[in-house]
C-alpha cells in the first residue's frame, strides 16, 4: 500500500506488497522490496535498495547507494525469514549497509532512533544499535554487536562486541568514559 501523499520517482521500483507511509519520498532508481515498510516522512534520496522483511520508521533520511535488509554475510544463513528494524529520525549516509539477522542470532538487526551512520558504515547481522549513536565513516560492526545509547564509533573502526552507554572508541583506545563504561574499550582495529 502506497499512501497517496507519498512521492515515488518514475524510475524507482516499489514492488507489490511494500507499504509506503504518508509524505515519504522514494527517489530516482531506488528499489523497495515487497516486504518493506517505509514510515511517514522518510526520504530515500536515490539508488537506495531496501529489501527483505524491513521496517523503517518515520522521518529518516537515507542517502544514495545505501543497502538495507539484504541477505547477511553469515555462511550459516540459509534463507530463513529474518528482519531489519530501523527507528525514527536517523540519517543513513551514502553506501551504508545494514544486513538482516540470522535465526541463530535471534533473527533481527535493529537500529534505534536519532542516529547518524556516516558514509560506508556497516551494521552486520543481529546487531543492535541504540539511540543517538554516531558511526563515523567506514565504521564496521561485526555480527551480534550491541551498541548502547549515545555511543560514538570513530572512522575506520571495527567493533566486535559491546560498546557501552556513552562510550566512544576510535579503534585504538577508549576516548571517553561515561557511566557504566568498562576500563577497556571493546573495539578492535
Amino acid at each position: 500500500m502506497i499512501d497517496k501523499s507519498a512521492f515515488i520517482h518514475p524510475t524507482a521500483i516499489v514492488e507489490d506488497g511494500a507499504v509506503i507511509g504518508a509524505n515519504a519520498h522514494i527517489g530516482p532508481f531506488c528499489i523497495v522490496g515487497p516486504q518493506v515498510e517505509i514510515g511517514e516522512g522518510t526520504v530515500l534520496k536515490s539508488h537506495v535498495v531496501v529489501n527483505g522483511q524491513t521496517k523503517i520508521g518515520r522521518d529518516n533520511e537515507i542517502y544514495q547507494f545505501a543497502s538495507i535488509g539484504e541477505v547477511n554475510q553469515d555462511l550459516k544463513y540459509a534463507g530463513e525469514p529474518t528482519r531489519v528494524e530501523i527507528g525514527d529520525r536517523n540519517r543513513i549516509r551514502e553506501s551504508v549497509t545494514i544486513h538482516r539477522g540470522t535465526v541463530q542470532g535471534g533473527g533481527l538487526t535493529k537500529v534505534g532512533s536519532d542516529n547518524l551512520l556516516m558514509i560506508n558504515a556497516h551494521v552486520a547481522h543481529d546487531c543492535t544499535v541504540g539511540n543517538r549513536c554516531i558511526l563515523a565513516n567506514n565504521a564496521t560492526l561485526a555480527g551480534h554487536v550491541s551498541v548502547d545509547d549515545f555511543a560514538i564509533i570513530g572512522g575506520m573502526t571495527a567493533v566486535s562486541s559491546i560498546l557501552h552507554y556513552r562510550c566512544a572508541c576510535d579503534g585504538r583506545r577508549l576516548l571517553r568514559r561515561g557511566a557504566g563504561c568498562p576500563s577497556v574499550c571493546d573495539c578492535a582495529g
